[in-house]
């Protein structure tokens, strides 16, 4: 359902060379657009979350000058092709919105803390944010603009989201705020692969294994690999727990939001509205004694505590290096250009994938909830403008293709009219700006590796309802000292065993166990039941 350009552009060669140089981002204090009444001069209190009108902005929005946004995405930058692109970009944005926006690269690993340093500093009007940041804290903490008062300006934006449910973007709000745009699934035939485990099948093959479907097929695989690379560990990532418990998990429980945001607590399958503790759970007790032994028979590296808290990019270039033969903490999406990379250079190697929830775990609609998100600085001075930049990104084709794929002919290319990065240096591909994929203006692309396209194909689902979790959002903020005790304890004393760095499993369980209670564990679930059990009520009054 894809909707073409909304609006007729003409981009007149005339109006561009009478229009001034860009000048510093709105979360830089920059001059402001000439526009409309309604969009100029409007801020927010970054502590009230309330817009006010700023009676400077309407003078400067006066004076014809072009705003430059300038926001951060996640990613490496292509080393080709980004002149052309930001040119691309201002033809439309400066005559459709009389703006000019420039992004800066943040890669992938350590991610969480460079956000927030991103956030922090005050530089960037637009900001992206989702499970591996701190988005929800930041909200909170009135870090990003409220969106809802404004969403009366970007109508085909909502009408867009509104093609599921009137409620997609009200799903996404916190305490009755709307803090960021979410990416947009596709509801029908969608591929549904999430986290599994990337493994060379040819390997498999010529090393006499089983086909890997389970953990215990897994674990052979992981041994042998330790055998035939001895140069490198086999697993460098410390998420590791989650993918055993992913395994263990599959069908019996649901997360209340990501594992890496509250790693503390569950629900059940058959039982959603009552929060578990997960560390009190069979499941996780197996999971511990896993790790253990995949850590002291040197599966597990033994420098694990010091790796960044993403190292997928590290391990992704071992994986191509042919230094390493699987990836165990990767979703399938993330691993579509290094699958490609891979059939360019090496067409022979069968790259397979085991899903560690695929035909256990229920397969709900896409969920926006705790999607990917893209926000705006509160102190942005042209904030109207910014969301009107992102339903172009969202509504708009021609906007949508060079933010998601970049420039044609540099950063892709097309054949029989199809998208392809096949003839593309994998230095020159694009990522997506981080928080626009959306499903119903996605061009799906197959990989170039046509043995691993068949096992995403094998995933490919239309789930018939919401999980019954889809609009629930924790709200910490009233749990500061709590949280943060816990993060402590989970720094110091989860993550070791979570990794399997323990001399004394049961012991050093039993610590845990201790210190979550006196980092008041008790009042951060009894919170959690709250909220969710008014959420319930709430849902079922509707």
């Amino acid at each position: 359902m894809k909707k073409r350009n909304l609006w007729k552009r003409a981009v007149s060669v005339g109006m561009a060379a009478v229009l001034t140089l860009s000048l510093a981002g709105c979360g830089q204090g920059g001059a402001q657009t000439a526009g409309s009444v309604e969009s100029a001069g409007t801020t927010q209190n970054a502590e009230s979350g309330e817009a006010s009108q700023s009676a400077a902005g309407w003078a400067e929005a006066d004076n014809g000058e072009v705003v430059t946004l300038k926001g951060f995405t996640m990613g490496n930058e292509p080393a080709a092709g980004m002149d052309t692109f930001y040119e691309q970009l201002d033809a439309m944005t400066v005559t459709d919105l009389g703006i000019k926006v420039r992004f800066d690269f943040i890669p992938w690993g350590d991610e969480k803390n460079k956000i927030n340093l991103n956030i922090a500093s005050g530089e960037y009007d637009l900001y992206v944010g989702g499970n591996f940041s701190d988005y929800k804290v930041m909200a909170t903490k009135n870090a990003f603009l409220d969106l809802k008062p404004l969403l009366s300006e970007v109508p085909d934006l909502v009408a867009h989201y509104s093609v599921v449910s009137d409620k997609t973007l009200e799903s996404c709000e916190i305490g009755g705020k709307l803090y960021g745009i979410p990416q947009f699934g596709k509801a029908t035939d969608s591929v549904s692969a999430n986290e599994g485990f990337m493994y060379r099948e040819d390997l498999r093959k010529s090393w006499g294994l089983p086909e890997i479907n389970s953990l215990e097929t897994m674990e052979q695989y992981l041994y042998k690999a330790k055998e035939e690379y001895p140069e490198s560990s086999v697993i460098m990532d410390n998420r590791v727990w989650s993918a055993v418990w992913n395994i263990l998990a599959a069908g019996k429980y649901l997360e209340l939001d990501s594992y890496m945001n509250t790693p503390y607590t569950v629900v059940s399958v058959e039982d959603p509205y009552t929060v578990l503790d997960r560390t009190q759970t069979p499941e996780y007790k197996t999971m511990l004694e896993y790790v253990a032994k995949w850590y002291k028979d040197g599966i597990i590296d033994h420098d694990i505590l010091a790796s960044s808290a993403n190292e997928g990019n590290k391990i992704a270039e071992l994986v191509k290096a042919d230094k390493k033969a699987t990836t165990t903490n990767s979703p399938a999406w993330s691993l579509t250009a290094t699958v490609n990379e891979i059939a360019r250079n090496n067409p022979e190697w069968e790259m397979g994938w085991y899903d560690y929830g695929f035909g256990k775990a229920p397969v709900y609609l896409p969920s926006v909830s705790n999607s990917t998100c893209i926000s705006i600085n509160p102190k942005c001075k042209e904030p109207v403008k910014a969301l009107q930049f992102i339903e172009k990104a969202h509504t708009d084709q021609a906007y949508y293709d060079l933010l998601r794929w970049g420039v044609e002919g540099e950063n892709y290319n097309r054949t029989d009219g199809k998208i392809t990065t096949a003839g593309i240096d994998a230095s020159n591909v694009k990522p997506s700006w981080t928080g626009l994929v959306d499903g119903y203006m996605e061009e799906e692309v197959p990989s170039e590796n046509a043995f691993w396209q068949e096992q995403m194909d094998a995933t490919r689902i239309t789930p018939e309802e919401f999980s019954p979790l889809d609009g629930f959002i924790f709200d910490a903020s009233s749990l500061s000292a709590e949280t943060a005790a816990l993060e402590s304890v989970k720094a110091q004393y989860m993550t070791p065993l979570l990794c399997g760095v323990t001399q004394d499993r049961e012991g050093d369980y039993d610590n845990v166990l201790a210190q979550l209670q006196k980092a008041g564990i008790e009042k951060y679930i009894a919170e959690m039941q709250q909220q969710l059990t008014a959420f319930r009520e709430k849902k079922a009054a509707d």
